[in-house]
């Protein structure tokens, strides 16, 4: 006699069909596209550092989570005004340098020092400070903005509006 198996299978509830969450960027390493920072900086207003060009990342002020090895030791770069002690990050797969810190790895975490050579940012993703928020239009500066919105006629309760509809709701399985 045949066996005879039978399967319940239980419905399954995803939130595919929302957004996708923008509010955080992930960096990977260029040489291996390994996922190496995880933030919720703004990428338009990330600052550069003078000496070096490295992109800075403040974790008091942003989320950052570190995916990186922590090289032991430190070395010291000399710079026009003295030297300088740099605690090293590396990619976990291809041990290229990534970024550095200037306090010991022991230390809370408060700078981020990232080098854009080693580092893939996801540029595509900063957003224009100069867009309306109920069409999506991208302006080049806020005169432009501000002549957008007075010729579609766009207010600020039309843009709170559309705020309130692209939050994200919870999904409720059960």
């Amino acid at each position: 006699m045949p066996k005879v198996v039978t399967s319940r299978r239980l419905p399954v509830y995803t939130n595919k069909g929302q957004k996708e969450d923008d509010r955080f960027n992930a960096f990977h390493c260029k040489r291996c596209q390994t996922h190496l920072l995880t933030t919720d900086a703004d990428l338009a207003k990330i600052p550069r550092r003078k000496t070096d060009g490295a992109l800075v990342l403040d974790a008091r002020l942003q989320v950052i989570s570190l995916y990186t090895v922590k090289r032991d030791g430190s070395q010291l770069i000399r710079r026009e005004k003295g030297a300088e002690r740099q605690y090293v990050h590396a990619c976990p797969s291809c041990d290229q340098d990534v970024g550095y810190t200037s306090k010991p790895h022991e230390a809370n975490l408060e700078l981020v020092y990232l080098s854009d050579t080693a580092v893939s940012v996801p540029w595509h993703r900063m957003k224009s400070p100069f867009t309306c928020k109920v069409c999506g239009y991208i302006c080049q500066s806020q005169g432009q903005l501000e002549f957008h919105r007075k010729q579609r006629q766009h207010t600020e309760e039309m843009e709170k509006e559309q705020d309130a509809a692209n939050e994200l709701k919870p999904i409720i399985v059960g």
